[in-house]
């Protein structure tokens, strides 16, 4: 997995623990109303805004404008953008 932080840093899926928290940081820092683009495997997947996430932040919901809600596990093989 790879993510697109706030700040534009990228952190992918790694051994290291330092990649694991950094991945973790920036999906804690996930706020309801936050505008994400999902992608899998180079293709967009879902793009919509959290709805939700768990308090560990492991897991989060995004609804799209049409009010379809997906949920996204940071371990999936997805890449999470957060929209500017």
């Amino acid at each position: 997995m790879k993510v697109i932080g706030k700040n534009g840093i990228a952190s992918t899926r790694a051994a290291s623990s330092s990649a694991l928290s950094r991945r973790a940081s920036v999906w804690n820092s996930l706020n309801r109303g936050d505008r994400v683009n999902v992608t899998l495997h180079g293709f967009e997947y879902h793009s919509g805004s959290v709805d939700d996430r768990t308090d560990d932040g492991q897991t989060i919901w995004v609804i799209d404008r049409l009010g379809e809600r997906r949920l996204i596990h940071i371990d999936d093989e997805t890449e999470l953008r957060i929209a500017p």
